[in-house]
């Protein structure tokens, strides 16, 4: 099965399905990596549960209040005919409604889960009533199936595990409170329409009620419902059978002569698996199916077509991803699986590199397609007989939405099946606004960044930031996008059919339209937030959605955003303000060391207090703050930042202790991102001068460096700080001009030839006179006049 959207299989039409199912039978939630189970009434801190609300200190609201100590009960059932003005319902706790819900929470929406289980991860938990298996693994590589703001831990596998994806999902939802919107052991029995929205009928821990709300977000997935042969295959089997949906592990089937129907990556999976347990494995293939290798020269497979999409056509890349498969993907003599029909690209390739070689060695065997049942008897297209014991039907899912009333009625938005509707970008049905869908879609990579994008984009529809075309103009959109399909895939689930990369492109500029909200409710700490750097970045990150708090020593009254009074320098005062700062955010995802101080300070004077203090701010204040914030950092997955200098790699004169506490903290950065660069990402961000405070000190000893430094504008600091906290990785090193990467480049490998040109900058400056008037440079003044 697949990375986020798990492979169905063989039939026509039935291949991929979104975790995002709102169906488990209840049990007890586990625990995560991070603790307690999400959705559970503990908070992240780990002590009473703090939401941050809009009338505290300025910073927004997030919505419902979690109730306290309800087992897996996230969010309050409302009392019967009390409307929920506004609100969205996500129903599904999968993939795909984590995402959903993730991405109105930052839209600052009303959102209320709804889940059958008693705790979230879709088909990626292993329970009674999911698709999942013991030997489930993704099948898609890590970094094409991550979240774009959320990486998985850069030491897992190309191809990690079920568990591990398990994690990965939950440990999202818990880095975005989405746990905290969803009602666990919840089933929606119907939604009917109402003119305010969707009445809900709802069964939950204490019985039956009702909510209505104003949308709802069907992201319930669609692997509940297995699909077998339709027709059946004539004739009567004698032995048993069942679905790829209830195999867990291959004990089950042990010394059993076992069928395996289907060439997708289930079948794959469980044809190889039983190799090791059932007296014989068979595998039957009605067509033909590309099988790839999970890695091609020396990169995971996929890294492959999606390097190319960026430049190439589909049948362009065809064409090369079928030379490169010919010439690198060499496959073992003897038997074979039918040789595909179809191009790569026009169907959903199989990932495996053990059955192709289980079939040459004749451990598996591979069977044309079934013709008829005869008692134990399988008879196969080609003629050939076989004995079985037991058939696995790897045949794929029905789509299906149990709760909504599909007839034609009932509006534009259901269908009694979901999977042949037209919608604009796969999403919104055409004319009717009470109702979205979100991973009702097989596409050729990852439903992860699918069902990111369709939840921003769902976000940004709802918020009012983003409008949807007129049904005109939606449908024929969509009906063009359906005849590509078409024309690529043929009849197989064209409504649902995409492809990843050209999708997503499509939604980058669908969201590009709207105002950006790149930082829509992350939680960032801002050390020196009443100085003009940190009033600037406050500003910003605020106006991009994010909930910002302020450490400063002091604390102005006109400021926009909660400021902490704290001096850096004093362990207490730092421990105090960092723990005041995450119960008013409810944790910390981004800090951003901002605070320091300069001042004149020749290196051939003797340290006196200045120097002290700037080395105590700048480089043991940031280490201070750091290292309080660190656990927060590391629980959610986050980044800091840290404000250096560009003097910290191209040394000016007469500053050298600012110069030599921001090389430190450079320094200080490198050291922290070797110890926890698999869960914090550790960026430095090296500025040129900026006209601020911080250089009053050093003009008013005669020693400015005006001339020897440029200035740049505090916009385009700004500017390049939101880029590293926006990026898909955190950069390592960020300039802020493109002056700044050359004297970067040329201070760190080329340092004789900066050496050369500052001094010869400070020549020029001390012939003109500039440095008459101040006793600190008395010394270097006279060595270049003597």
């Amino acid at each position: 099965m697949s990375a986020g959207e798990a492979t169905a299989d063989d039939m026509p039409g039935t291949e991929t399905i979104v975790g995002g199912e709102a169906g488990a039978a209840p049990g007890t939630a586990p625990e995560t990596a991070l603790g307690t189970a999400p959705g559970t009434a503990t908070t992240r801190e780990g002590t009473h549960d703090v939401r941050v609300t809009a009338d505290r200190e300025g910073v927004t609201g997030r919505g419902v209040t979690a109730l306290d100590d309800v087992p897996g009960q996230g969010v309050s059932p409302g009392r019967d005919g009390v409307p929920g003005r506004g609100t969205t319902a996500v129903v599904g706790g999968g993939a795909a409604g984590i995402a959903a819900a993730k991405a109105l929470i930052e839209a600052g929406l009303p959102v209320l889960g709804i889940e059958r289980a008693t705790s979230l991860g879709g088909l990626w938990r292993l329970e009674a009533d999911t698709a999942s298996y013991e030997g489930l693994r993704l099948n898609t590589s890590r970094p094409r199936t991550e979240f774009s703001d959320f990486p998985m831990p850069a030491e897992w596998p190309d191809y990690p595990t079920r568990a591990q994806m398990l994690e990965y999902l939950r440990s999202y939802a818990e880095r975005f409170g989405v746990g905290e919107r969803f009602r666990f052991g919840t089933t929606l029995e119907s939604a009917r329409r109402t003119e305010d929205g969707w009445e809900l009928e709802l069964t939950g821990p204490g019985g039956p009620y009702r909510e209505t709300v104003e949308h709802l977000v069907v992201a319930n997935g669609h692997n509940h419902e297995p699909r077998l042969p339709e027709p059946p295959y004539p004739g009567t089997f004698t032995g048993t059978e069942s679905h790829a949906h209830d195999y867990v592990t291959p004990a089950e089937l042990a010394g059993k002569r076992v069928l395996v129907v289907g060439t997708g990556n289930s079948a794959m999976d469980i044809a190889a698996e039983l190799t090791d347990h059932a007296s014989a494995v068979l595998l039957s293939a009605r067509r033909g199916v590309w099988v790839l290798p999970k890695r091609l020269l020396g990169r995971p497979s996929d890294q492959l077509n999606g390097a190319l999409a960026a430049l190439l056509p589909w049948r362009v890349r065809q064409v090369v991803s079928q030379a490169v498969l010919r010439v690198a993907d060499r496959k073992p003599a003897g038997p074979r699986l039918p040789a595909p029909r179809q191009g790569v690209l026009q169907d959903h390739p199989t990932l495996s590199d053990s059955v192709p070689r289980l079939v040459a060695e004749g451990r598996v065997l591979a069977r044309q397609g079934i013709a008829r049942l005869d008692g134990s008897r399988v008879h196969f297209t080609d003629g050939q007989v076989d004995e079985v014991d037991h058939i696995v039907w790897c045949t794929g899912y029905r789509a299906v939405t149990p709760f909504l009333d599909t007839s034609a009625a009932t509006g534009t938005g259901t269908a009694p099946d979901p999977a042949s509707m037209l919608l604009y970008r796969h999403v919104f049905p055409i004319g009717d606004d009470s109702i979205s869908y979100v991973g009702l879609m097989q596409s050729t990579g990852s439903a992860l960044p699918v069902v990111e994008a369709q939840g921003r984009l769902l976000a940004a529809v709802r918020a009012g930031t983003n409008r949807l075309p007129d049904p005109e103009t939606a449908r024929r959109i969509a009906s063009a996008e359906l005849d590509a399909a078409r024309e690529r895939w043929g009849q197989r689930r064209p409504h649902m059919r995409i492809d990843v990369d050209q999708y997503l492109r499509v939604m980058r500029r669908e969201l590009r339209a709207s105002p950006s909200r790149a930082l829509a409710g992350r939680r960032i700490l801002v050390t020196g937030a009443a100085g003009t750097f940190g009033r600037a970045m406050s500003a910003r990150f605020t106006a991009q959605g994010a909930h910002v708090v302020g450490l400063d020593i002091a604390r102005p009254d006109d400021s926009d955003i909660p400021i902490i009074a704290c001096d850096i320098t004093s362990s207490e005062s730092v421990d105090a303000a960092v723990t005041e700062a995450a119960a008013l955010l409810g944790g910390i995802d981004l800090l951003v060391n901002n605070a320091g101080r300069g001042g004149p300070a020749p290196a051939e004077l003797a340290p006196g207090d200045e120097v002290e203090a700037q080395l105590r701010l700048n480089l043991l204040g940031a280490w201070r703050v750091t290292a309080a914030v660190m656990p927060h950092l590391v629980r959610a997955r986050g980044q800091v930042v840290f404000i250096a200098s560009r003097m910290a790699v191209l040394p000016l004169p007469l500053a050298a202790a600012y110069g030599v506490s921001k090389r430190a903290l450079a320094a200080y950065a490198d050291a922290l991102r070797l110890e926890v660069g698999t869960h914090v990402g550790v960026t430095t961000v090296y500025p040129s001068m900026v006209r601020s405070p911080i250089h009053d000190s050093t003009r008013q000893a005669g020693l400015s460096l005006d001339a020897v430094s440029r200035p740049e504008p505090v916009e385009g600091v700004v500017d390049a700080i939101v880029r590293a906290v926006t990026a898909r990785r955190a950069p390592r090193d960020v300039a802020t001009t493109l002056r700044g990467r050359v004297e970067m480049m040329v201070g760190r490998h080329a340092p004789s030839l900066a050496d050369r040109l500052v001094r010869r900058t400070v020549a020029a400056r001390v012939a003109a006179g500039d440095f008459a008037n101040a006793p600190l440079a008395a010394g270097m003044v006279s060595r270049h006049r003597g």
